[in-house]
């Protein structure tokens, strides 16, 4: 138990819960922003806008939204989202919410993001070992490498960007022995993680999919041998004992899916970013050419404006804009008193847009120290992203390779 939540909860004030006229607002709001963008409609933009108006309305950052049987508290505070994510996963205090632990669980019922207790303890240390979050990875010059030949074949649209990543995933987690149908399999299956009413439409196909997934993960699995390939499974082989096999293989999907998933968003924008600001963009190239052929002998680590670039972008358009908790005894953090039995929503853009100008500023990632009161869009505390570094390293090979070998640049407007 952190030192903010061993005070009394009468400490903390419980946030302010919405009324029926605002659960109307929001309907209202929802029919307004598709009137408006009926092609481009976003429900996480309709409930981030009317979480903010509320927010104003009632004078509080955190509001609870009561939905009758069912409270779900919407953080809104840096400070209250920063102590529930220091707190490791507990079953009987603070784990994963119940829409988040339902989609994940689709795919992995044991994958790390869901775990608690000893079980995430076991599965954090053992996606530490294998994705190496504290240093550069024991395999990143083959990554490199990787990287760079999935990035040779000419980009010119975001889909043949998210296919290159896709080829990069084979190579990093696979070492390149792997069918390239993963990679269309994994982007279908998060696709249904993260639409629970198609899961349900199309239950038995989903099902089927998942099955033939899995048989095509085990097979792989049972092909490595001491001699592997340099690959994230290789890195799993070495510390197989750490896991049952089903435990392991089930760590697998979330590795993959980070590259066309989050990772491809990161570096589009990145790019985008990159290509609105010419001064920027000159540093950058100036940078990558000075740190080296592009091959597997470029040293990466000496860009560390590419990689502020990637961090900046991520501060500004967060790769993950929501996760879910849920509270099983009352408690206070941050000063916030929440209720036994609360499902707990961030939504993280309501704490990074209100109070940071949405200028490309990636120069402050490069100071001494680091802004102190920003939100770190990889997480942090006890739940930050164990692939921060290794995904951060793979961004900066494939922008080298689109801004230097293809010269690409992106309309940003």
């Amino acid at each position: 138990m952190t030192a903010e939540a061993q005070g009394s909860a009468a400490v903390g004030q419980v946030p302010p819960s919405t009324r029926a006229i605002d659960l109307v607002r929001l309907c209202a709001t929802i029919v307004a922003e598709k009137l408006r963008q009926p092609r481009a409609f976003s429900p996480d933009t309709a409930l981030r806008k009317w979480a903010r108006q509320t927010a104003i309305r009632v004078a509080s950052e955190n509001l609870i939204l009561n939905l009758g049987v069912k409270k779900l508290l919407l953080v809104g505070s840096r400070e209250l989202s920063r102590a529930i994510l220091a707190e490791a996963p507990a079953a009987a205090r603070l784990s994963a919410g119940y829409l988040k632990r339902s989609a994940v669980g689709f795919l992995a019922t044991r994958a790390l993001t869901i775990s608690d207790d000893e079980d995430w303890r076991r599965r954090r240390a053992f996606n530490e070992a294998v994705l190496e979050p504290a240093r550069t990875h024991e395999f990143a010059r083959q990554f490199n490498r990787c990287t760079l030949e999935a990035f040779a074949t000419p980009v010119s649209s975001v889909e043949e960007l998210r296919a290159a990543m896709g080829r990069t995933m084979l190579g990093v987690v696979f070492g390149g022995k792997a069918p390239a149908e993963l990679v269309d399999e994994i982007e279908k299956l998060f696709a249904l993680v993260h639409n629970p009413l198609k899961r349900v439409l199309t239950a038995r196909c989903a099902r089927r999919l998942r099955e033939r997934f899995y048989r095509t993960l085990r097979a792989r699995w049972d092909e490595e041998d001491a001699a592997g390939a340099p690959s994230l499974l290789h890195m799993a082989y070495r510390r197989a004992a750490a896991l049952d096999g089903a435990e392991l293989i089930e760590q697998i999907p979330h590795w993959m899916f980070t590259f066309t998933g989050s990772a491809t968003d990161l570096l589009v924008r990145t790019l985008a970013l990159v290509s609105s600001s010419p001064a920027i963009r000159a540093r950058v190239l100036a940078e990558v050419q000075a740190a080296g052929p592009l091959d597997g002998g470029c040293d990466f680590a000496r860009m560390p404006l590419v990689e502020a670039c990637c961090v900046e972008a991520a501060h500004l358009y967060p790769p993950v804009t929501r996760t879910f908790h849920h509270a099983a005894q009352e408690m206070t953090l941050a000063g916030v008193r929440i209720p036994a039995d609360t499902q707990i929503m961030h939504l993280f853009p309501l704490f990074t847009d209100s109070d940071e100008p949405h200028a490309f500023n990636p120069d402050r990632w490069m100071r001494a120290e680091a802004p102190g009161s920003s939100f770190d869009p990889f997480l942090g505390g006890a739940r930050r992203c164990p692939g921060k570094t290794l995904i951060l390293l793979v961004c900066k090979a494939a922008l080298a390779s689109l801004l230097v070998r293809q010269q690409i640049s992106v309309d940003s407007s």
